[in-house]
């Protein structure tokens, strides 16, 4: 009988000030933890965000794959990039895997993030009842998306779409 390998993925998708995370492991593909934190403070530093956001969940976690979510574009492109930069120093120090989201689309289709947040909700039940609603065009994006494209990203890297790399 072979035994398949325990894979633990940690998935970010970074904001400028806050991210939405979620904790996979593999081969089941059960859902361990999920959430947002904010990483608001009166002087931005991304070293901050890395000591009080992120290494609390790799001390925790202590995941084997950790994959994010690209920003793109942006007001706040050159914070997230930063935000990139240290997680990739922060990996490379634990000796994890990388994994970089390029872009939005999943099976070749381009999503509106209402409908990423449907599957990944249909994908992990548990997150069924944290889902937002449908926003019309003159609201705000819930503040709960973030945890939602996270599990996107997690779920394109369990599909083989996003390889992982080493820095």
């Amino acid at each position: 009988m072979k035994h398949r390998s325990l894979t633990r993925m940690l998935a970010l998708d970074l904001h400028a000030r806050s991210f939405g995370y979620v904790v996979v492991e593999s081969p089941d593909d059960r859902l361990l933890d999920w959430g947002v934190r904010s990483h608001r403070f009166k002087k931005y530093s991304a070293q901050r965000f890395v000591r009080t956001g992120l290494r609390p969940l790799l001390d925790v976690w202590q995941p084997t794959v950790i994959v994010v979510q690209n920003p793109t574009q942006s007001a706040s492109r050159g914070r997230r990039s930063n935000l990139l930069n240290q997680v990739a120093r922060e990996a490379k120090n634990r000796r994890v895997q990388l994994g970089i989201r390029r872009k939005s689309i999943l099976g070749g289709e381009r999503l509106t993030k209402h409908e990423i947040a449907r599957r990944a909700a249909e994908r992990f039940s548990i997150l069924r009842w944290r889902m937002p609603l449908k926003r019309r065009a003159w609201e705000s994006e819930d503040y709960r998306m973030s945890m939602f494209c996270a599990a996107d990203a997690a779920l394109a890297h369990l599909q083989g779409l996003i390889r992982s790399h080493d820095r």
